[in-house]
């Protein structure tokens, strides 16, 4: 009767090996790859253009170069003589719409909103600038009020209460005076710094986008 159960022994070992496969081992790689799915630091980096700069950190970090969303056209590098004709295509452009109609949204020709002009204008001398006054606002050289020059943007808050957050924005023509499509006066007009006191306490401040390091298209 011995050997009877001598015979089972075999079928005891038989199991072991079918007990060491690696169950918990194998839901380790699992767990590997889940890690790299937490990736939220791209997220984040990726909504900081997004945030509004506050005015004042635009005021005292000046933009040292033309940022990349500006683009000129560039068929011969300006000089100073270049210059000049370069800032009165820009006035003589501006000045030819004198009389169009504001509406708020429009981009021309035939109707203006105030970045719509200002857009336009550059655009026909050579140079793209963003379509909105608050982007229009941050490209270029920061330029102070006493320190303005014809065929500078000029900005605004014209908010009933002032946040200093840009809101419009026009073209310096110089002895005080700036082009705009106002949404008040319902057309492009110009207007005056010292006769029209509600956009001088307004203003902001104006940016440079037509210098003699920079190419245009010129006429």
């Amino acid at each position: 009767m011995t050997p009877i159960y001598q015979e089972t022994s075999p079928i005891i070992a038989q199991t072991e090996p079918y007990i060491e496969t690696p169950i918990y081992q194998e839901s380790s790689p699992i767990i590997a790859q889940t890690e790299p799915y937490i990736e939220t630091p791209p997220i984040i980096v990726q909504s900081q253009p997004s945030i509004e700069a506050p005015p004042l950190l635009i005021r005292n970090n000046p933009y040292s170069k033309h940022p990349n969303y500006i683009e000129y056209i560039s068929y011969k590098k300006n000089n100073n003589s270049n210059i000049e004709k370069t800032l009165n295509n820009i006035e003589w452009k501006a000045k030819s719409f004198l009389g169009t109609p504001y509406v708020w949204g429009a981009t021309g020709p035939n109707k203006f909103d105030c970045s719509g002009f200002t857009q336009w204008v550059y655009r026909d001398v050579g140079i793209k600038i963003p379509r909105v006054s608050r982007d229009q606002a941050r490209v270029g050289e920061y330029v102070r009020y006493e320190n303005l020059r014809r065929g500078d943007m000029v900005f605004f808050d014209t908010k009933k209460h002032r946040q200093g957050k840009v809101t419009h924005v026009g073209i310096y023509l110089g002895n005080g005076d700036f082009i705009h499509a106002s949404s008040a006066g319902k057309k492009v007009v110009i207007y005056n710094f010292n006769k029209k006191e509600f956009y001088k306490k307004r203003f902001l401040w104006g940016r440079r986008v037509a210098t003699t390091n920079s190419k245009y298209a010129l006429n």
